[in-house]
């Protein structure tokens, strides 16, 4: 009996590696993408892809130099990615995708996107943390950029946003980002927009979705302002002169909501350690004042020269936020610290009396920003 369940036992063995084998040809025929572009026009869509054979994918240390371009188009997203499939030899696999690239055309009709997102969710196309991108460059164009880049644009992106320490790694802008916001319709969006360069691609802008509403680009410093505010960074620096910045740490927001008039007031209080780089005799007083925090009953000259800097830097930021609410209420009609999506929380009788209208709300809101920040030695 004893020898029957062994024979039986290496007679499974046998077959699982018979299995494994097929498998593993089978794979070695499939493509794998690492980024996708995709347009809309008023009669179909347009997709590009960038993939690798499976041994690159497999090997980080491989040259990554014989990446492929494939073009597909189709009037709707079925015939879009069968297209895909036949005009190319190898079956499509998408289990390595990280990057999706939305052109800013597709982004703007709400009828167009809101198809192919209920098709990628409906098929379970792509992953939901698939990285998110906008664009104004045409698919192809930012696929090309493979052979500038000697990687793949989907490599070079993720490694882009996995290297940026500013940003909470809960906060990168996902496909499942956009998949929320559209259920939800009520949600800011700030999508890393590209731009294709002649050696780089060059990442300086934010494409805003304001919900399912398309509302613009805005420059980096709007946006990482915008989602500072919404307590999406974990650093922030700025420069007070020629030779002189802060880069805040610790950044800690707290939100308070008022209403007088039909007219609602956020009050949004930011508290942060700043690490001052710049006057040395500065960078001394601030050293003097650290060793002596025990005893906080005695105040030096040193101290009243730090806290007379906290409050240019105090300054310097609210009147910097200022300029960004300002901007993006003017250009966008935006709420810059994404307050409507908290305002439940923090004042529900408000909430109730805007739940329906969510641009209403953004025309009568004003931002006062307070913030408090204790220099720092660096660690």
């Amino acid at each position: 009996m004893k020898n029957r369940i062994v024979t039986i036992a290496f007679a499974i063995f046998l077959a699982v590696l018979c299995l494994g084998g097929c498998g593993n040809t089978e794979l070695e025929e499939r493509n794998f993408p690492l980024a996708v572009a995709v347009t809309g026009t008023e009669e179909n869509y347009q997709m590009a892809f960038g993939f690798e054979q499976l041994k690159d994918v497999a090997d980080e240390k491989s040259e990554k130099e014989n990446t492929s371009v494939l073009l597909a188009e189709g009037k709707d997203c079925m015939e879009l990615f069968l297209h895909a499939d036949g005009e190319n030899p190898g079956e499509m696999d998408y289990n390595h995708l990280k990057a999706l690239i939305l052109s800013r055309s597709l982004l703007e009709n709400e009828e167009q996107l809101g198809t192919f997102l209920g098709y990628l969710e409906e098929e379970n196309l792509f992953s939901r943390n698939t990285l998110l991108f906008a664009t104004d460059d045409e698919p192809e164009q930012v696929m090309e950029m493979d052979a500038v880049l000697k990687e793949p644009v989907g490599t070079y992106l993720n490694e882009r946003i996995a290297s940026d320490e500013r940003l909470k790694n809960s906060e990168a802008v996902t496909l499942g980002s956009l998949f929320r916001i559209w259920e939800n319709e009520n949600e800011n969006l700030w999508i890393p927009c590209i731009t294709c360069g002649e050696d780089k691609i060059i990442l300086e802008e934010y494409y805003l979705m304001q919900g399912r509403t398309a509302a613009g680009k805005v420059d980096r410093e709007t946006g990482e302002l915008a989602l500072l505010s919404e307590q999406k960074m974990k650093s922030y620096s700025i420069s007070l002169g020629e030779a002189e910045s802060v880069t805040l740490s610790n950044l800690c927001c707290s939100y308070a909501f008022t209403e007088q008039d039909d007219h609602v007031t956020e009050i949004v209080t930011i508290k942060a350690d700043g690490q001052y780089q710049g006057n040395k005799e500065l960078l001394q007083k601030t050293n003097r004042r650290n060793e002596r925090a025990e005893n906080r009953h005695t105040k030096s000259q040193d101290e009243n020269a730090l806290l007379e800097v906290e409050a240019e830097i105090e300054q310097t930021l609210e009147e910097k936020m200022d300029a960004m609410t300002e901007k993006l209420q003017q250009n966008q009609n935006a709420d810059g610290t994404n307050s409507y999506y908290k305002l439940g929380g923090y004042a529900r009788d408000i909430y109730l009396q805007y739940q329906k209208d969510w641009s209403g709300y953004r025309k009568n809101l004003t931002v006062e920003y307070y913030w408090d920040v204790t220099l720092v030695t660096s660690p």
